[in-house]
């Protein structure tokens, strides 16, 4: 195995071994996904309907827009599709 090889692995592991707030201390800037508000609309006491229509989108407390550096954002993964074509 190639020392380049060894020592991405060696640096996997030791990022991976670290908790949260000393991982975050490793980064140079970052957002962190619970500063980012989601679509879930406010909870209202006005009446069942409301309640009911919350109930449908399921999804809206887990999507969010967000405009800026997504390079920074606290994420494990960051995917971009790409399509040839329609």
């Amino acid at each position: 195995m190639s020392k380049k090889k060894k020592d991405w692995k060696v640096e996997k592991a030791r990022l991976l071994g670290l908790g949260l707030e000393e991982r975050r201390k490793e980064y140079s800037e970052y957002v962190a996904l619970d500063k980012i508000a989601t679509w879930k609309k406010p909870e209202k006491s006005k009446g069942k309907e409301e309640v009911e229509e919350q109930d449908l989108h399921p999804l809206s407390d887990k999507v969010s827009l967000y405009k800026g550096d997504i390079t920074i954002l606290e994420v494990d993964a960051i995917v971009n599709a790409g399509n040839r074509g329609p």
